[in-house]
């Protein structure tokens, strides 16, 4: 019975002792809220340098540039917001890094939620760290798109077709959880992804009206694509003896040596014209419904 009294006791203070700490750290966190007025802007480049924390994108409905809220640890981190508008393009730099060079992927120090216009064509180039990171474009006007992601557990969303065309999509994915829902809906010409280690998944669902190509790279991670029912598809895969690729023979036929095809390719609107390339990892190839 002591002995039951003693580790429940020890059980409350740990908790007490973590409380007190969280509220220790919730008092520390500076709050700033950012408004980028609107200034006759024709078009948007977005450069993000995220060291490490939580972020999350989305649009906003306030007609601002950006309309964003930061909250974080001075004492732990440097933040940097610079905008300029050079004639009609507004150039807009976010830059947050840790004071002493360590990140922590669960930390509440470090917390943004930017909001963008959805009035004007924006280009982001983006490179973060270790973070928890959700990237919603639903809504958006994205004419570019290059990601650079590091050790971070990342979802990115296109609910509704991207009204620009991107000619090409670059995704840097090192030792991280990616997940990217309704590709289809991105309006890309090209989409080049480079898988080191983690665990990816790749959904084109959406409503793809033209021929796309996809490049893929996957060293040691696992790779799961997932493919409209309604999309035409051609792949050509090359691997090793160490490499893994599953794709469903029932809705493929190998045309050639490592090249499949869909029953309906060249059949349909929309097509996505693969090529994969295998180290170490695997992939998967899925056929799912084509909702979102």
């Amino acid at each position: 019975m002591k002995k039951i009294f003693w580790k429940i006791l020890l059980v409350v203070i740990t908790v007490c002792f973590t409380m007190s700490i969280g509220f220790a750290k919730k008092e520390d966190l500076e709050k700033v809220h950012k408004e980028i007025k609107f200034q006759g802007e024709r078009k948007l480049n977005v450069k993000i340098d995220f060291g490490g924390g939580i972020i999350y994108l989305d649009k906003n409905n306030t007609g601002d540039i950006l309309n964003a809220d930061f909250e974080y640890n001075p004492d732990k981190f440097d933040m940097d917001i610079d905008y300029d508008k050079i004639e009609e393009t507004g150039k807009l730099y976010l830059r947050s890094k840790s004071e002493h060079g360590h990140f922590d992927l669960e930390t509440d120090d470090n917390y943004w939620h930017l909001g963008f216009t959805d009035t004007i064509p924006i280009g982001f180039e983006m490179e973060v760290g270790a973070c928890e990171a959700e990237f919603d474009f639903t809504g958006l006007k994205i004419n570019n798109l290059d990601l650079d992601l590091g050790a971070s557990s990342t979802q990115i969303i296109f609910r509704k077709p991207n009204p620009e065309r991107i000619s090409e999509i670059n995704i840097d994915a090192g030792a991280s959880e990616l997940k990217i829902e309704g590709l289809g809906n991105a309006n890309f010409d090209k989409l080049s992804f480079d898988g080191g280690v983690g665990d990816f998944t790749l959904d084109f669902r959406g409503e793809l009206r033209h021929k796309a190509y996809v490049d893929i790279d996957v060293g040691l991670g696992s790779l799961t694509v997932l493919l409209p029912e309604n999309i035409g598809v051609r792949i050509r895969k090359e691997g090793s003896f160490l490499s893994s690729f599953s794709i469903d023979e029932d809705e493929f036929q190998e045309v050639e040596s490592d090249i499949y095809e869909s029953e309906n390719f060249g059949k349909t609107e929309g097509e996505l014209i693969f090529d994969i390339e295998i180290g170490l990892g695997s992939v998967e190839i899925e056929y799912i419904d084509h909702s979102l």
